[in-house]
């Protein structure tokens, strides 16, 4: 730094010149120049030339170097930094309102996603009358509509048998084990249900006692209460059957060698050591003048969607049940939706209008324009009388918000409600059809597009299974001295052995029921979830084991079998395996399992599932996610965790993190700039402090001067 200071004394007498230049003295100052003129006949000036000079470079009062300093850093970071931290302020407020952003879009879905759920438009009411006959549970969406007049004209109840009495309740009662099978008596002959699972006890030493035994029966889950009376010092075993004509109880007792006594317990058509108490009933009632039987009074199934039970009969009383659709709740969830758009296009325009943070950010505006596309679009898929919200009466007002008519018009949303309410819900919510009732289609994903396809089927569905040989017996069969037992193995899971036991069996179909009653009721094959059916054929006199499942995997084969089970056409031997489904979806190869098919991964059909019956050849299935299905998809790409909006927020976090790179940047060059001025000046006074030094010098030098002139003038003059 070069720093020149000319000071003129105030004498206009001839003077003489003086120059004194100051070498640099820090390596950063290019060195100071001083020229000072002085007046040689005043003393009185040349005594104050020095505290001039001195004074005009500022060293006898000091400069505040740190307060200049930090404004010449200030004045030359200002414009970046000003720059810096707008861009900062307002990418974090982007950021802030994009979560507005996300949570106006959050309120928007859930309030769509309410009209997405089927219960929404299917919810009923009932009327049902004050009676002692029967009383109503439950009521589902799923309640078919109409009037239902109902007769009880029976309650089902339970078969009960009891056991002979026994002094001790602890008493050991034998061993071996009790086979359990449900079905009808009649005229003492019992013909097993083979729909329903029976199961064996097991008595042992751990449970020899007519406690065991009750608890062993009620562990083992059969649907059989076992409870010990007390008849007057006798303790009895009392056995409740589940309700029903066809869930009778037949026990038949295997004793174990050495140990005898459960033959106490036998219920079958050889022995009938139990004595019954009440026989099983099917509840009998009308409905609508037409005769039902059940075997529980807890019924499900007779009006679909409503769940009642029977308590009285009646010779005279008939209930009236009346199921209309409660649309209550589909008025209201259309409102609110329609409230809850008015209100994101409110909260959301202030996002992305002109003052807004978003107004310029492509992405939050294209976001909105999709979500207004959607609402004022047609649904994909979708045909009908209604296929767009303007065609229910939801108009889209000019500023963008939707209204709802609730005139009288044929068009307005009143009359739609009030006219065609069954198309008001295909609308919104999901719909599945196909032309052909072999082909049903029951599932779709969020990876299904909406649309039309057609299905072609190109191989059956068919279930495994195995044919014996023909019976070299007749019938009635007495197993009387015979060992039928044998293993067999359903879709891969392989059975206890199971044992026939000592009857007779009237005809081959009695012998069919017994042995699918018997296979069904092993644990093994009940865990496994697999099961067989068993047919005889009388044309052929064979009897036909046939998988309860689809598909390559299901098959049915038997495996030590004993001589005599040759009596029965069975023999060690694989059954043949069945097949999978096989069929093109837009003459796209499909996948089959079983009688499933699924269309291939990443085709437009992806994600819906079709069950297909044998003799199934062709259909058109359609697909429509319907209206609120559809918007809560879109919503989600945009919400989901790798969705549009966190994708954008992850940008602007970069940015913002780049600008704060920027800024300490900008710091680190300010004191950088701090560090020089401070040095540059920190020489500045190193010189001034050399100039104050040579002023006092020179202060010294005139006054000398001055006084020698002054000798001599007196010299002379003496």
């Amino acid at each position: 730094m070069t720093t020149t200071s000319s000071i003129t004394s105030s004498t206009t007498t001839p003077s003489t010149t003086t120059s004194t230049t100051a070498a640099p003295v820090a390596a950063s100052t290019s060195g100071t120049t001083t020229s000072t003129s002085v007046s040689p006949t005043s003393s009185a000036s040349s005594s104050n030339q020095g505290a001039a000079i001195l004074s005009a470079l500022g060293a006898t009062n000091g400069i505040d170097t740190t307060s200049l300093v930090n404004n010449l850093v200030n004045a030359n970071q200002m414009a970046d930094m000003n720059a810096l931290t707008t861009q900062q302020t307002k990418l974090q407020t982007q950021i802030s309102d994009f979560g507005l952003l996300t949570s106006a879009f959050s309120t928007l879905e859930s309030a769509a996603s309410v009209l997405a759920n089927p219960d929404t438009f299917n919810a009923k009411s009932a009327s049902i009358p004050t009676t002692s006959l029967l009383t109503v549970s439950t009521l589902d969406a799923s309640a078919a509509t109409g009037n239902y007049a109902i007769n009880v004209d029976q309650v089902a109840q339970a078969q009960s048998l009891s056991s002979t009495g026994v002094s001790s309740q602890t008493a050991p009662i034998g061993k071996g084990t009790l086979a359990i099978r449900f079905g009808n008596w009649s005229s003492g002959t019992f013909t097993p249900n083979t729909s329903v699972t029976g199961g064996t006890i097991t008595i042992d030493d751990s449970n020899n006692s007519l406690v065991g035994l009750q608890n062993s029966i009620n562990s083992a889950n059969l649907g059989i209460n076992a409870s010990i009376v007390n008849d007057s010092g006798s303790y009895k075993l009392l056995l409740t059957s589940p309700s029903g004509a066809s869930s009778e109880m037949e026990i038949t007792a295997t004793e174990a060698a050495g140990s005898p006594g459960l033959a106490a317990f036998n219920f079958n058509q050889n022995s009938t050591q139990m004595t019954q108490q009440q026989s099983g009933a099917d509840a009998k009632l009308r409905v609508n003048g037409m005769p039902l039987t059940r075997s529980s009074n807890h019924l499900t199934d007779v009006i679909p969607g409503v769940t009642f039970d029977l308590a009285n009969s009646s010779t005279t009383e008939t209930v009236n049940i009346g199921i209309t659709q409660d649309k209550t709740g589909a008025d209201t969830a259309i409102r609110n939706f329609v409230a809850a758009y008015n209100t994101f296009l409110t909260n959301s325009g202030q996002l992305v209008g002109t003052n807004g943070s978003l107004s310029q950010d492509p992405l939050a505006k294209n976001l909105l324009q999709q979500v207004r596309n959607q609402l004022n679009g047609n649904v994909p898929g979708l045909s009908g009388v209604f296929t767009a919200l303007s065609n229910l009466g939801i108009a889209t007002q000019l500023d963008g918000s939707l209204k709802i008519d609730d005139s009288t018009a044929s068009t307005s949303y009143a009359s739609a409600m009030a006219n065609n309410y069954n198309a008001v819900r295909d609308l919104f919510i999901p719909k599945m059809t196909s032309s052909n009732a072999q082909i049903n289609v029951t599932k779709s994903s969020a990876n299904s597009t909406p649309g039309t396809y057609q299905v072609a089927i190109t191989q059956q569905p068919s279930k495994g299974g195995l044919i014996g040989g023909a019976l070299p017996t007749s019938f009635p069969l007495d197993t009387t001295g015979k060992n039928y037992t044998f293993t067999v193995a359903v879709d891969g899971v392989t059975s206890a052995p199971i044992t026939l036991p000592t009857t007779t069996y009237a005809s081959g179909s009695a012998l069919a029921a017994d042995l699918q009653a018997r296979i069904n009721a092993d644990t093994n094959l009940s865990a496994g979830r697999v099961g067989l059916s068993v047919n005889y054929n009388s044309t052929t006199n064979k009897l036909e084991f046939t998988s309860n499942n689809y598909g390559s995997a299901s098959n049915v084969s038997f495996s030590n079998t004993s001589s005599d089970m040759a009596d029965l056409g069975i023999s060690n031997a694989a059954g043949t395996a069945g097949t999978d489904v096989a069929g093109t979806v837009d003459g796209v190869a499909a996948f089959g399992y079983g009688n499933v098919l699924l269309p291939k991964i990443g085709s437009a059909a992806e994600g819906l599932s079709m069950t297909i019956a044998p003799g199934a050849t062709t259909a058109t299935i359609s697909y429509s996610g319907g209206f609120a299905g559809s918007f809560t998809s879109l919503i989600d790409n945009f919400l989901q965790s790798n969705g549009l909006i966190q994708s954008h927020e992850t940008v602007i976090n970069q940015q913002i993190s780049k600008v704060g790179d920027d800024i300490t940047a900008l710091n680190a060059r300010s004191d950088a700039y701090r560090a020089q001025l401070q040095a540059q000046f920190s020489a500045m006074q190193s010189i001034v402090s050399t100039l104050k030094s040579t002023g006092t010098f020179l202060t010294g030098a005139f006054a000398a001067l001055n006084n020698t002139t002054s000798s001599s003038s007196s010299s002379s003059g003496g």
